[in-house]
């Protein structure tokens, strides 16, 4: 019976945490260009994403309401 050699062990990387920074940092990005107003208006991206969502409900509730639309 042949005696085998000892495996070895990998080595434990250098950058051990790199992953955690770089998520971190996209996020603030992300959060920045969502809730950060800019422009003339002062408003979010967040914002004008809710009141466009707003705009169309208000149309469908009343195109759903009145019945010339809503046949």
């Amino acid at each position: 019976m042949a005696l085998r050699k000892p495996l070895r062990r990998a080595r434990k990387p250098k950058q051990i945490g790199q992953a955690m920074v770089e998520y971190t940092i996209c996020a603030a990005i992300l959060i920045a260009a969502l809730f950060v107003p800019f422009g003339n208006d002062e408003k979010s991206v967040a914002n004008m994403l809710t009141e466009a969502i707003k705009k169309n409900h208000e149309a469908r509730v009343i195109a759903i309401g009145n019945p010339a639309i809503g046949l």
